[in-house]
């Protein structure tokens, strides 16, 4: 059986994070043995934190790769484990990105889409979930994906990094994040 590819991308440095956790927890996924034991193609990707970059970049990936998962991850302080981002929105973006800039508005629609992937909040896979993603670059590469395609697109932000929170712990959990995502996904 052909492995099923699975794209993460992470954001690039932005105001004054020294380190992006987003990037760091997708930098090290392929070390948890994810490829091996999902039997899948991993691709991992730093994506900047811009606009115009994301508008390339998201419907690139999604015809190169193919993929049965897109999972996009961004680092938000105010989280505190995993929250899976359920909807995005078309509109309402007024943070600039890393040069300043804002989305095109001709790209700027006013309405939500939610993920058609179901996600469960347990104890297993220690998340939580949320319908505000933030209307910043994170909520705009979500839309991006989820008008592409809902049913194989997910946003989950990470915490800041620490002792409790390091990128080999949240790796390991978005590892098993990602296995029941996996067992939605029917390409």
């Amino acid at each position: 059986m052909t492995p099923k590819t699975i794209v993460v991308t992470g954001f690039g440095l932005f105001r004054d994070y020294k380190v992006n956790a987003s990037w760091e927890v997708a930098r090290v996924l392929p070390e948890t043995g994810i490829a091996e034991e999902l039997n899948i193609n991993l691709v991992t990707i730093n994506i900047p934190v811009c606009y115009k970059d994301i508008d390339q970049i998201v419907p690139t990936l999604w015809v190169q790769h193919e993929p049965a998962l897109m999972v996009h991850l961004g680092v938000s302080h105010l989280a505190k484990m995993l929250t899976v981002e359920l909807v995005a929105n078309g509109h309402g973006y007024c943070g600039m990105d890393i040069h300043g800039s804002g989305p095109d508005d001709k790209c700027l629609i006013n309405n939500e889409i939610e993920t058609g992937l179901k996600v469960e909040c347990t104890d297993e896979l220690d998340i939580c979930t949320s319908r505000d993603a933030g209307r910043y670059l994170c909520e705009y590469i979500y839309y991006k994906s989820l008008s592409i395609n809902k049913n194989q697109t997910i946003f989950i932000h990470v915490p800041q990094l620490d002792q409790d929170n390091t990128a080999q712990k949240l790796a390991e959990k978005l590892k098993c994040v990602i296995g029941k995502l996996l067992e939605q996904v029917t390409k």
